[in-house]
C-alpha cells in the first residue's frame, strides 16, 4: 500500500464484517517482524501499518466479547444529515440522548469513539448482528453526538435503533494511521536520522563545545543548580541543552533512567532550562496520566525559582476530561489549551473585555456621585413604570441604598472583576506581550484597589459616610491619589497580533507557547500553520511507547532534535495481539535504537529503594552501576514494621504448601499465598494503628486472578474512607498497574506452585525488573521456592541470593502465618469434598 493513499483508518474499519473481525489471520500474512534497521523513510512507515490494523481488530474483537458488560446509552433519535465529503459515501446522522446518564456506568459518548447502535441492550455478540458501527466525530454539549456509520441505515431502521454501545476509543490508533501516511511534503529529517545505527560526523561545531556561553546568562545555570541535582542528573541536562543549541546535525539523545533515579525531576529542570532560553520545545509522553505528571513537576519547579504566576508559554493541550483535569485544579488549569483559550477571549472580548472592565472602574471613581444619582433615578423610573403598567394606585415602598452602600457594593463588584482580569492577563499571556513593567504596575493597581475596598468595608456602614462627609472627602482623596493615578498607569491595550483579535485564539497560544505538553499521539496535531516551527522535542517515559507512536512527534515542523528519555529494561508499550508482540510491534524506538548501538546517558544514583532491596535488581539488571544515594543509605531508612527477621529490608518468604489453581478465566491464583498476604497486611495495619504511624502498602501480582482474589479476601476493611484509616493505605495492583509507582512495603505474590517449574509470563525479565524495585523500605517476595527454583528464571536467581544473604526465610516459621495457611488448607479440602455430590447434589459425599 502506497504511502500517499487516502484509505482512512474508519474506512478500514467499516469494511469489515464480523466475520473479519473474529478472524485472527486476517492480516497474518503481511506481518513480519520489525525491523532494526530501514533503508528508506518509506519502508520505515509501511512497516507498521500492518501491525496497526491487526492491533486494532484484536481490540475491536475484545470489545465484541464484553459488549454485554459495556457502558451504553439510549438513543432519543437519529437524523441523516446526508454524504459528506467526495471520498466516502458513508452516511453522516445526528443522534439525540435520551439523557445524559446510563445503564452500565456513568458514560458519555466523546469524540474519536466507536459505537455499535442497537435495537437492544447486548446481551450475547450475535445481538450485535448485523452490525451497525459508528464512529463518533463531534459532541455538542451532553445530549447531541454527531457520527459516520459503517453503512446505510433504512428509515424504519433509523426509527428502530435505540441504544449506542461503547467498543473503543480511536483517538490514538487513528492519529498513528494518518502520522504513518502522511503527506509527502511532512519533515522527514529527523526520521532519516533513526533508520540506521548512528554514525559520528567528524564536523564540530562552536555550538557543540564543552562551554555553556550560549545559554544566554548564568541565571540558566543557576537554576540548574538551585534544584541540586547530582552530577549525572546535571550532566544529562547540560548535554540535552547543548544539543538543543546545534545546527549543523540533526540528533537523537538517550536519557536512561532505572527505577528511583530522578527521571522525573532531571525532566522537570530541563525544561525549566529550555522555557528560560525560549527553546521552542513539545513534550510528549505515551498517557494522559504521565503528561500531566510531566506537566506538573514543571509547574511545582517553576513556582519554586518564580516570584510570579507567569505561564503564558507553557501550553497543555489535550482532552481535559481523559486527562482528569478539574474545575478546581487550578494549577494546570492556568496552562491547559482550552481554559486559557476562554481566558484569552473574555479578555479581550471587543465588547466586554479588560480595556471596558478598565475604562468602567475609572469612570465610576471619577464621577461616583452622578453615578449614584443616576442609579437612584433608575429605580424610582422603573418602580413608575411597573406600576403603571399593573395599575396600581397606592405607593409601594422602594428600597433605594444609601450612597455608602452603592459605592461599597459596585466597587467590590467591579474592583473584583478587574482584579481577575489582571491576574488572568499576567497568568495567560504570553511574556513577549506582556513586560515586567506592566506587571509591576498591575500589582501596584490591585493593592490600590484592596485598600479601597478595606476602607470601605471599615467605614461604608457608618452613618457619616454621605455626601461631603468628613469619611466621604477621604473615600475621594484616596481613589484621586492613589487608585486612579495606579489605574491609569495600566495598559489599556496589549500589542497583541491580528490573530487573536480575529478569534483564532487557539494558533495564538501555540504559536507563541515555548512549551507545548501532549501526548505524543497528539503530536499529529501540530502542524507549521498552527503551532510555527518546533526546535526541539522530549518524550518521557519513551521506552513504554509503541514506536509507531513517536512517528507523529518526529514529524513535527521544523524540528532538528529529538530527547527521549526512559528505561528499555522496565515494561514496554502493552500490545493486545499475540502475533503483534512477537512481530516486536510494542518495542519503542528507545530500545531499537539502543540495539543499534546508539549512546545512552545513565542516570546513576537511585534515592528509592533500601540498600538491601536495589542490590539484586541493581547487579541483575544494571550490572552494578547504579550507586545508593546518601539518603538510603542512613540508619534510619531502614524500618522494622513488624517484629522477626522474616519482616527486614528484604526477604524471600517460602510459601510451599500453596496450589495454583486457574478459574474461568485462566489467570491462576493461590490461596495460601492469599491467606499469608492477607494476615502480613492485617498485622501492617495493626502497627500503623497503635503507634499511629504513617504506612503505605503495595500488593504486587503479575496474575489478575490472584488481584482478584486478594481484593476479594481483603474487601473494603482497610479503605482510607473508613475513619481511623487515614494513615494506612493500601493498593492490591498488577505489575503492569504500578509501573512508576512506589510505596513504603511492596509484597509481591508469584502464584506460582507446580512441580515442573513453570511459570509462564513470570518469566519476563522486565516484569519481574519493575516489580522488584517499587518498594522503599521493605520488600517481601512470597513464591514457591521448589517451583521458581526449578524454573531457570530470574526467581530462581533470586532465591539463591536470598539464601547467601539469609533473607530466605520459611512462612512456616512464624505461628500466625502458619495457622492461616492451615486455615486456607482446610477451607480448600472441604470446598473439595462439598464439590462432590450424589444424585441431584442434596446429599453431600462429606
Amino acid at each position: 500500500m502506497e504511502r500517499n493513499e487516502k484509505t482512512s483508518l474508519i474506512d478500514r474499519i467499516f469494511s469489515w464484517s464480523i466475520k473479519d473481525v473474529f478472524n485472527s489471520d486476517l492480516y497474518k500474512h503481511k506481518l513480519k517482524r520489525i525491523s532494526d534497521r530501514f533503508r528508506t523513510t518509506d519502508e520505515y512507515f509501511q512497516c507498521f501499518v500492518p501491525h496497526l490494523l491487526e492491533e486494532t481488530r484484536t481490540e475491536f474483537l475484545s470489545s465484541f466479547k464484553s459488549a454485554s458488560k459495556a457502558p451504553v446509552f439510549q438513543i432519543r433519535s437519529m437524523e441523516a444529515k446526508g454524504s459528506i465529503g467526495s471520498s466516502s459515501n458513508r452516511l453522516f446522522y445526528d443522534i439525540t440522548l435520551k439523557d445524559a446518564g446510563t445503564i452500565l456506568g456513568k458514560y458519555q459518548p466523546k469524540s474519536g469513539d466507536l459505537i455499535a447502535l442497537t435495537k437492544e441492550k447486548p446481551r450475547r455478540i450475535d445481538d450485535l448482528n448485523p452490525l451497525l458501527v459508528a464512529n463518533v466525530f463531534s459532541s455538542d454539549g451532553d445530549l447531541m453526538i454527531s457520527v459516520q456509520t459503517s453503512r446505510s441505515v433504512s428509515n424504519l431502521e433509523e426509527k428502530s435503533i435505540r441504544f449506542g454501545v461503547f467498543l473503543m476509543t480511536l483517538t490514538t490508533n487513528t492519529r498513528i494511521w494518518n502520522a504513518l501516511h502522511n503527506e509527502a511534503g511532512s519533515n522527514s529529517t529527523l526520521i532519516q536520522s533513526v533508520l540506521q545505527p548512528n554514525t559520528p560526523t567528524p564536523v564540530q561545531s562552536l555550538c557543540c563545545g564543552n562551554d555553556f556561553e550560549g545559554f544566554g546568562s548564568n541565571h540558566v545555570l543557576d537554576i540548574i543548580r538551585s534544584t541540586k541535582l547530582n552530577s549525572s542528573q546535571e550532566a544529562a541536562v547540560l548535554g540535552c541543552l547543548k544539543t538543543s543549541k546545534c545546527h549543523h546535525k540533526n540528533s537523537v539523545k538517550l536519557i536512561w533512567g532505572p527505577p528511583g533515579t530522578g527521571k522525573t525531576k532531571t525532566v522537570a529542570t530541563l525544561l525549566l532550562a529550555l522555557l528560560k532560553l525560549k527553546c521552542k520545545t513539545v513534550v510528549c509522553a505515551p498517557t494522559n496520566t504521565a503528561i500531566v505528571e510531566v506537566t506538573s513537576r514543571l509547574l511545582s519547579l517553576f513556582k519554586e525559582n518564580s516570584s510570579t504566576n507567569r505561564l503564558g508559554n507553557i501550553v497543555l493541550s489535550g482532552n481535559k476530561d481523559r486527562m482528569r483535569i478539574n474545575t478546581n485544579d487550578h494549577v494546570l488549569l492556568d496552562v491547559f489549551l482550552d481554559h486559557r483559550i476562554s481566558k484569552l477571549d473574555s479578555l479581550f472580548s471587543p465588547f466586554s473585555g479588560w480595556k471596558q472592565r478598565l475604562e468602567s472602574i475609572k469612570d465610576f471613581l471619577e464621577n461616583t456621585e452622578a453615578k449614584y444619582e443616576r442609579h437612584v433615578y433608575e429605580l424610582k423610573e422603573a418602580q413608575r413604570l411597573k406600576q403603571n403598567a399593573e395599575k396600581k394606585k397606592r405607593q409601594q415602598v422602594l428600597n433605594i441604598p444609601t450612597l455608602a452602600e452603592y459605592v461599597k457594593n459596585t466597587f467590590h463588584v467591579l474592583s473584583e472583576e478587574l482584579e481577575t482580569d489582571m491576574v488572568d492577563l499576567c497568568t495567560h499571556l504570553p511574556k513577549s506581550f506582556i513586560t515586567s513593567e506592566n506587571v509591576k504596575e498591575m500589582l501596584a493597581a490591585r493593592q490600590n484597589l484592596q485598600r479601597v475596598r478595606y476602607y470601605l468595608q471599615e467605614n461604608a456602614s457608618r452613618d457619616d459616610f454621605i455626601k461631603g462627609s468628613f469619611k466621604f472627602d477621604c473615600f475621594k482623596r484616596l481613589i484621586r491619589v492613589d487608585c486612579l493615578k495606579a489605574l491609569s498607569l495600566v495598559p489599556k491595550r496589549f500589542e497583541i497580533p491580528d490573530l487573536l483579535e480575529n478569534g483564532d485564539t487557539r494558533k495564538f497560544c501555540l504559536q507563541h507557547a515555548h512549551i507545548i505538553f501532549c501526548t505524543a499521539s497528539g503530536a499529529a496535531e501540530m502542524n507549521v500553520e498552527r503551532t510555527g516551527n518546533i526546535e526541539l522535542v522530549v518524550v518521557d517515559e519513551a521506552a513504554q511507547l509503541k514506536e509507531c507512536e513517536s512517528v507523529a512527534a518526529l514529524q513535527l515542523p521544523g524540528l532538528r532534535h529529538a530527547i527521549l528519555i526512559g528505561d528499555e529494561l522496565q515494561l514496554p508499550a502493552m500490545v493486545q495481539s499475540e502475533i503483534c508482540e512477537r512481530a516486536k510491534f510494542g518495542r519503542s524506538l528507545f530500545e531499537r535504537l539502543v540495539i543499534l548501538g546508539h549512546n545512552k546517558h545513565l542516570l546513576n544514583v537511585q534515592y528509592r529503594m533500601h540498600p538491601s532491596i536495589s542490590c539484586f535488581p541493581n547487579k541483575e539488571f544494571y550490572g552494578g552501576r547504579i550507586t545508593d544515594a546518601k539518603i538510603v543509605q542512613e540508619s534510619i531508612y531502614r524500618k522494622q514494621f513488624l517484629q522477626g527477621n522474616m519482616f527486614g529490608s528484604f526477604s524471600f518468604i517460602n510459601v510451599g504448601r500453596g496450589k495454583e489453581e486457574f478459574g474461568d478465566g485462566h489467570s491462576p491464583k493461590n490461596m495460601v499465598e492469599v491467606a499469608v498476604i492477607s494476615e502480613i497486611i492485617s498485622n501492617l495495619f495493626k502497627v500503623s494503628r497503635e503507634r499511629k504511624m504513617k504506612m503505605s502498602v503495595g500488593v504486587v501480582s503479575p496474575y489478575k486472578g490472584q488481584l482478584r482474589a486478594i481484593q476479594e479476601r481483603i474487601g473494603d476493611k482497610y479503605s482510607s474512607s473508613v475513619q481511623g484509616h487515614e494513615l494506612f493505605t493500601l493498593n492490591v495492583r498488577s505489575v503492569d498497574g504500578f509501573q512508576g509507582g512506589e510505596e513504603d512495603v511492596i509484597i509481591i505474590s508469584t502464584v506460582r506452585s507446580n512441580g515442573n517449574g513453570k511459570v509462564g509470563f513470570l518469566n519476563n525479565r522486565q516484569r519481574a525488573n519493575v516489580a522488584l524495585t517499587r518498594a522503599r523500605h521493605c520488600l517481601w517476595v512470597i513464591g514457591n521456592e521448589a517451583t521458581l527454583a526449578l524454573s531457570g528464571s530470574i526467581w530462581a536467581k533470586l532465591i539463591s541470593e536470598s539464601k547467601r544473604r539469609g533473607c530466605f526465610h520459611d512462612a512456616s516459621d512464624e505461628k500466625n502465618l502458619r495457622d492461616a495457611m492451615n486455615e486456607a488448607l482446610l477451607e480448600d479440602v472441604s470446598s473439595s469434598f462439598g464439590s462432590l455430590s450424589i444424585g441431584n447434589g442434596r446429599r453431600n459425599v462429606w
